[in-house]
């Protein structure tokens, strides 16, 4: 994959998170590649949200991978790769 990405990760952990939520993206980042991308530097964006078990939310339109993830209990971290990093944007 050569194409300019965004990854969005979401997660879910069991018990309240302790760190700071930036400790998950190097680590997720670094064990993609070179596997689904072949350098970070095409990554152009990242989006990453702790949701907190004490913390009710809803999605308004979430995938069906989405989910499946929310529901087969906690930790679970949703990761999405998109190749329009802009889609939702205006441009």
């Amino acid at each position: 994959m050569e194409e300019r990405l965004s990854v969005s990760m979401y997660y879910f952990p069991q018990d309240p998170m302790p760190g700071d939520v930036d400790n998950i993206v190097k680590l997720t980042l670094d064990a993609l590649a070179p596997n689904i991308y072949t350098e970070d530097h095409l990554i152009d964006r990242i989006l990453v949200q702790r949701f907190n078990p004490e913390v009710s939310f809803s999605f308004a339109d979430p995938s069906d991978t989405l989910v499946e993830a929310m529901t087969i209990g906690s930790p679970v971290l949703y990761v999405c790769i998109d190749e329009a990093p802009l889609r939702d944007l205006a441009q």
